[in-house]
């Protein structure tokens, strides 16, 4: 008979070993929209920067999350046509890497400026880094790192961030090295 404290702890894991499949389905869902263009996309006039410094402060109100969060603005950002349930899943798909992949103590520097006119965001972080060998299959469907041990992860989050930018006229791109960090 098992005890009141190993039933909890087996329900822990079985809640966490169902939470990673929702997610693996529910990305798994969203690539394939995206990828036939089986989704309504809603372009409208977005704030990028409120839109992130909502996006931060949920991450800062979180209990599970101990990074501090460098956010830079320029100065005269335009609102831009974007559908902000993408750029939201694009935002958070590349800051929850940062935080996955990076020690609590280190900073995760964001940062938002107008280029060319060009809108761009970067997100820094000092983590384990992607091996040199892994940055060409990045952007590939169920590829994860060499280096990520048992660190969660579906290998589609950066995949439907790619195609997420892409479908809204952007680009993006990957600056890594490994015990250094990486910069989307």
């Amino acid at each position: 008979r098992l005890s009141d404290e190993q039933i909890e702890q087996k329900l822990i894991k079985t809640t966490e070993q169902i939470d990673f499949l929702t997610d693996i389905m529910d990305d798994v869902l969203q690539l394939a929209r995206l990828q036939t263009r089986h989704f309504e996309y809603k372009p409208s006039k977005l704030d990028l920067n409120t839109l992130w410094r909502e996006i931060l402060d949920e991450y800062q109100s979180r209990q599970d999350i101990h990074h501090k969060f460098n956010y830079s603005s320029g100065t005269n950002i335009p609102s831009i046509q974007a559908d902000k349930k993408l750029m939201r899943q694009i935002i958070t798909n590349l800051l929850s890497n940062a935080v996955k992949y990076s020690f609590p103590d280190k900073a995760i520097t964001i940062t938002l400026e107008h280029v060319d006119n060009w809108v761009c965001f970067s997100v820094q972080d000092e983590g384990i880094g992607i091996p040199e060998d892994d940055l060409s299959h990045l952007f590939e469907s169920f590829h994860r790192a060499q280096n990520v041990g048992t660190i969660h992860g579906t290998g589609l989050g950066l995949v439907i961030a790619k195609d997420a930018v892409e479908l809204h006229g952007g680009t993006i791109t990957v600056v890594s090295k490994v015990g250094l960090g990486t910069t989307f």
